[in-house]
């Protein structure tokens, strides 16, 4: 079945899917999603993530679907390795993958540690080569070949990071691959500063998928809050596998936040991605308590409030679609699609007489249309005296300080 732009469950532009704009598109039919949040998230400043804790992370992935889990440096760490020796015992569903410096060393602790795979990093521009890892490029090219080799006689998927790639030019990238790709599973381009435009990182995967014999992955940072958006146009432009992090985290400005990108590649670019996409919350929960990074209310796809309606626009908007049973009228998606429980009425000086409405059918109270006018003058005084929305109890007292009966509290259920 094709694509859809409108669904029962989500309502997206109709122009992501015109043929003018999908004409040079190379989409894969299924997306692989390659999760970093446990080694590439984990360099966020302030975050460490103990052992127990990337156990729980590790399975709230294997919930979602995700294809492979990177669970860390495992020649560096020793926490690493008894994380891997644990999920390898319990059997976990989920491929597990070690992050290696370029060489054998790191890739023989993988391999005894019974790694599916190995992300081995390799720089790719002149100026990372040379000033970050003090070599050349012919360099490390040349020992690729060597660790790429001994990895695949170790039975070892694997991967490749460009690093820098974004900051190279076509023609290195070019001699890369085609250096690399006889050792190589597959070969992941690393935007590792955050400084592609969604267009360039569309031409750079479009042109360099047409010359790799082996499947490309984008591995996108957030320096310029482009990170989601370069990965979308990176699957657009043929790449197979994203990198991404749970939240974002990850070092400086963060990675390519999984919800957002997974999210984006089946509504928006029609991309199958195989993930349980209810469990897009938990899996946020999981990892927002693990790292100890609040994630903002308005955050995309798993923000606490992206499914609260407060204003008195929004109010309608969600009337009128609860009226309707089609809830994409006021939603891009419905909140069952990603894990959230329903929709929440929020109350302040921004409300209007739907949404004290929507707020008293959502606490199941009888509604009496002729108190509306003082409701919402009082609403609006302890919304602005407080700085915020109200709370239901606040809302409650409210109402009982206007006559309005309100049962027992236990009579009535929050929706």
């Amino acid at each position: 079945m094709a694509p859809s732009w409108k669904t029962d469950m989500w309502f997206v532009s109709p122009f992501n899917f015109a043929e003018e704009v999908r004409r040079e598109f190379k989409t894969p039919k299924t997306l692989i999603v390659h999760d970093v949040t446990m080694r590439d998230g984990e360099g966020q400043a302030g975050v460490i993530f103990t052992k127990n804790e990337k156990l729980r992370i590790a399975r709230a992935l294997e919930r979602l679907g995700v294809d492979r889990v990177e669970v860390g440096i495992p020649s560096i760490s020793m926490d690493d390795r008894d994380v891997l020796r644990a999920l390898n015992a319990a059997k976990i569903k989920v491929k597990l993958v070690s992050w290696c410096r370029l060489n054998k060393v790191d890739v023989d602790v993988a391999a005894d540690l019974d790694s599916w795979g190995v992300t081995i990093e390799l720089p790719t521009s002149k100026q990372a080569a040379e000033k970050l890892y003090g070599g050349s490029l012919e360099g490390f090219l040349e020992k690729a070949v060597e660790v790429g080799e001994h990895a695949k006689s170790r039975g070892l998927h694997v991967t490749f990071l460009c690093v820098d790639s974004s900051r190279s030019d076509l023609e290195t990238l070019e001699r890369v691959i085609k250096t690399v790709e006889g050792v190589a599973d597959s070969i992941a381009l690393s935007d590792t500063y955050g400084v592609l435009l969604p267009q360039a990182a569309f031409h750079l995967f479009r042109k360099l998928s047409e010359i790799s014999s082996k499947p490309l992955e984008a591995h996108c940072h957030n320096d310029f809050g482009l990170a989601a958006a370069n990965s979308l146009a990176a699957i657009a432009g043929g790449a197979q596998a994203v990198h991404v992090s749970v939240n974002g985290i990850g070092e400086r400005a963060g990675n390519a936040p999984l919800a957002e990108v997974v999210l984006g590649a089946k509504l928006l670019l029609g991309v199958d991605v195989n993930l349980k996409l209810e469990e897009l919350r938990n899996v946020s929960k999981v990892v927002e308590e693990a790292s100890g990074v609040k994630v903002a209310p308005n955050k995309p796809v798993v923000g606490d409030n992206i499914f609260s309606v407060e204003s008195a626009q929004a109010g309608l908007w969600y009337a009128k679609a609860k009226e309707s049973g089609d809830y994409t009228l006021a939603f891009p998606f419905r909140w069952d699609l990603v894990g959230f429980p329903g929709v929440k009425t929020a109350l302040s000086k921004k409300s209007g007489p739907v949404n004290v409405i929507l707020k008293m059918q959502e606490l199941n109270l009888p509604v009496d249309e002729s108190k509306l006018p003082n409701i919402l003058l009082m609403v609006a005084e302890t919304s602005i005296r407080k700085k915020a929305a109200l709370t239901d109890e606040e809302f409650l007292e409210i109402l009982e300080a206007l006559g309005v009966k309100v049962p027992p509290t236990e009579s009535y259920v929050q929706g």
